[in-house]
């Protein structure tokens, strides 16, 4: 399948028949895509969202940084961070019953995710690796646990292009590349408005384009189709080769997504444990105050001392004008920065820095930025702990706990509970007693081999 803008290499006497035939999205009378190629579950209705990636036509809605820029018509992962996971999100999306449609590419990285998200967290993770490709569903609170939907083998060539097409309708999902290779599942979770939208890629190397959303008209007959997918789904063999421990994984995974939302004396025992450990948590909380937990506290603080302190706010604003005078000088060597939209603008400012590190005024101006933020954090430690001590000093307290008869006894309570659970658990999948064995001897290899270390 070739992609729109890779038409304009071929040569211009291919017969106009052949490219229509070829190419995935066709614009309209009225600019919007017309829907061509598969579609298993739903039928595309109107015409959503659309975007080609095209100069002078982007959507300011992309919220683009330095990891991600539009060239030669395509969105890319930039090598800006090469070993974070980073994403770039729709801003404003508002999607429940659609079909999303979009163009790949594998440049290097080693996976790429549409993330959807509603209702206070995500909801489908469509996960895309160069082997395969599956739908996994999101923990929202104590409403929901994930789960893994479904996996499809699929060898997704370095350097060429794929379509992926994901169905939404309800509480079901159906994501394929063509009518052979899918993934259907279905969860109470999708069946939610999407307000968050993102493509996320680990490592650096991909490229996106003829991203499309139109509103999903069920087909007449899934019902009668659905039972067929589902029966060809679950006789495949598994996409990926998975150890003991693995396999146990995947079981559980999906096992406890399961009972929670179906069986009373799962959540029974659930309930349980989480209401013993909140008490002692609530009685003890410098105990179990966690990494997210104790990164928020350090932001606030901060928060606090903006407000309350002038002198942080005056050193604080000096260190943002000393950025300031980074970005007027990077301006002043490389004047086109100052046309560029955002979708363009980050990728090339940190191109341009990356390849002034010489620059005698450039280094002069860091340094200041890192003399002033050092001067900072003296004079306000508090609003600039490091997170990983403060762990340390989590688990030392922790530690010294041990000796206390109450936390003692309440930490005893919690662990039985917790094997009420997993007693529970195992009791309903016997595959779990099975691969148990070869799980724990292969826990214990890992162990001894860092221990060795």
């Amino acid at each position: 399948m070739y992609k729109a803008n890779q038409l304009r290499s071929l040569p211009f006497f291919l017969p106009c028949l052949m490219l229509m035939a070829s190419i995935p999205f066709i614009a309209g009378m009225a600019g919007e895509p017309v829907a061509r190629g598969h579609f298993l579950m739903c039928k595309p209705g109107t015409h959503v969202f659309s975007e080609t990636f095209m100069p002078g036509s982007v959507s300011d809605r992309w919220g683009i940084r330095a990891h991600y820029e539009i060239e030669g018509g395509m969105l890319k992962r930039t090598r800006h961070e090469p070993e974070a996971t980073a994403r770039t999100f729709l801003k404003g999306a508002a999607f429940h019953n659609v079909i999303i449609r979009f163009d790949f590419r594998f440049d290097g990285a080693s996976e790429i995710r549409l993330m959807t998200g509603g209702g206070g967290g995500y909801n489908t993770v469509t996960q895309i690796s160069p082997r395969h490709f599956q739908v996994n569903t999101a923990k929202r609170n104590n409403e929901f646990s994930p789960s893994m939907q479904g996996e499809c083998a699929f060898h997704f060539k370095e350097g060429k292009w794929y379509t992926m097409t994901v169905e939404f309708h309800g509480d079901e999902v159906l994501a394929h590349v063509d009518k052979d290779h899918f993934v259907v599942g279905r969860h109470p979770i999708i069946n939610t408005e999407r307000t968050y939208l993102a493509f996320q890629v680990s490592g650096t190397g991909a490229s996106f384009d003829n991203f499309t959303v139109w509103e999903s008209l069920l087909r007449e007959n899934w019902r009668k189709k659905s039972g067929e997918l589902i029966a060809a789904q679950n006789a495949r063999p598994p996409a990926m080769n998975r150890d003991a421990r693995e396999r146990y994984d995947l079981i559980m995974l999906n096992l406890k997504d399961k009972l929670s939302r179906n069986d009373s004396k799962y959540r029974e025992l659930v309930t349980r444990h989480a209401k013993l450990q909140a008490e002692l948590k609530a009685d003890y909380p410098e105990a179990f105050r966690t990494h997210k937990e104790l990164s928020k506290g350090i932001a606030k603080k901060r928060v606090q001392f903006r407000a309350k302190k002038p002198r942080f706010k005056e050193m604080e604003s000096a260190v943002n004008k000393a950025r300031k005078k980074v970005k007027e000088y990077l301006h002043s060597r490389h004047a086109e920065l100052e046309q560029l939209p955002k979708h363009l603008y980050y990728a090339a400012f940190e191109q341009h820095r990356r390849a002034m590190a010489g620059d005698s005024r450039l280094k002069e101006l860091e340094e200041n930025i890192a003399s002033l933020e050092v001067s900072l954090q003296k004079a306000f430690p508090e609003a600039f702990r490091n997170v990983e001590e403060l762990v340390a000093q989590r688990k030392a307290y922790a530690a010294s706990l041990k000796n206390n008869e109450d936390f003692s006894t309440r930490r005893k309570a919690i662990a039985l509970a917790n094997d009420a659970i997993n007693d529970y658990l195992l009791s309903r999948e016997p595959a779990l007693k099975q691969l148990a064995p070869a799980r724990m001897a292969i826990i214990r290899n890992k162990n001894q081999d860092e221990n060795k270390r």
